[in-house]
């Protein structure tokens, strides 16, 4: 049976543990409760190492992001123009 990893994310002075099976599955499931657009998050892997990094969010889809970065060029566009 696969093995459950705790992942423990640092958002300034929040801290928040989720279990997952994956680093992608457990920031996923983080992402959508937070607005910050990046958080430090810690695990231990299988053979016992400790892990830690940055992580720029969202995480997901290319089309997201796309979509994301259509938005602010839009905004960008529109602060010009005034």
């Amino acid at each position: 049976m696969t093995k459950m990893r705790t992942f423990t994310f640092y958002d300034g002075d929040k801290v928040e543990t989720k279990e997952a099976i994956s680093f992608k599955k457990a920031v996923r499931s983080y992402q959508g409760s937070t607005e910050s657009k990046s958080v430090k998050v810690e695990w231990e892997a299988k053979k016992g190492g400790m892990y830690e990094v940055t992580q720029d969010l969202p995480i997901g889809r290319k089309i997201r992001q796309a979509a994301l970065s259509e938005k602010k060029r839009a905004a960008l566009k529109a602060k010009m123009s005034r």
